[in-house]
């Protein structure tokens, strides 16, 4: 499958929506597609979460091991 920018605008409002300053996650966080754009995902609500940079980089080492990635 292709990979799939992500709509940075569209994440950026749903950031705002939830608190987040300037729709921006705080300093050590980061945005995470629950199912990758790759794979179909998209850039909602339910699709999207904020996470620790290191939680974040886990959950894709993972993915990379088990060749989801």
């Amino acid at each position: 499958m292709s990979k799939r920018k992500a709509d940075l605008e569209k994440i950026q409002k749903i950031l705002e929506k939830r608190g987040y300053k300037n729709g921006e996650p705080p300093r050590g966080r980061e945005v995470h597609h629950i199912k990758p754009l790759a794979k179909g995902g998209k850039d909602t609500p339910k699709n999207i979460i904020v996470l620790s940079r290191k939680k974040h980089q886990q959950i894709h080492k993972n993915r990379r091991e088990r060749g989801e990635e």
